[in-house]
């Protein structure tokens, strides 16, 4: 019963800290205070704000005061996150971590990152997304190179100038 108990606190502590809300669904929910780790299994979704995770296996450690610090997702992970600038990003990869320190998502293995909305497409075997900073890292391997997908034609699409008024670069002025 004192188990049962004290995993509701930590759930409570888990979901409603600050004005940020997270909820967490699964079959199966573990945890040790002492070490500050909670192991979440079976079809596991949590969401926080918008952004949503959902995996096999997710681990969570957090501070002394139950606050979420790590997440680490294993196994069938998807993901759905909103960028500051208002792109937004779904995909999967074999493992994901998100470090809630500095807003980073690292995706581990057969990692995939598509743009919603656009035919952007990322693969590599490790892609960093900073959520605060706004910036991606990618990573392939000898086997499996990084490769990058993007249409041009939407990139163009934010640039207001007139595609034939455009002014060519000019080496010989650049030099200068």
């Amino acid at each position: 019963m004192k188990a049962i108990l004290w995993l509701f606190c930590l759930s409570l502590g888990v979901i409603a800290f600050g004005q940020e809300t997270l909820e967490v669904t699964a079959n199966k929910f573990l945890s040790n205070d002492a070490k500050g780790i909670m192991v979440i299994e079976g079809d596991v979704h949590i969401k926080k704000a918008k952004d949503t995770l959902e995996a096999d296996k997710v681990i969570i450690y957090s501070d002394k005061k139950r606050k979420p610090q790590f997440y680490e997702a294993q196994g069938n992970v998807k993901f759905h996150i909103f960028m500051e600038d208002g792109r937004e990003f779904k995909g999967h990869s074999d493992k994901l971590t998100y470090n809630a320190q500095n807003g980073e998502y690292r995706l581990l293995e057969n990692a995939l990152v598509n743009e919603v909305g656009k035919s952007n497409t990322i693969r590599g075997e490790e892609i960093i997304v900073n959520n605060e900073n706004g910036y991606a890292n990618i990573l392939g391997s000898k086997n499996k190179p990084a490769k990058f997908i993007f249409n041009l034609d939407e990139m163009d699409q934010k640039d207001t100038t007139p595609k034939n008024k455009q002014t060519p670069p000019n080496p010989d002025k650049d030099a200068q």
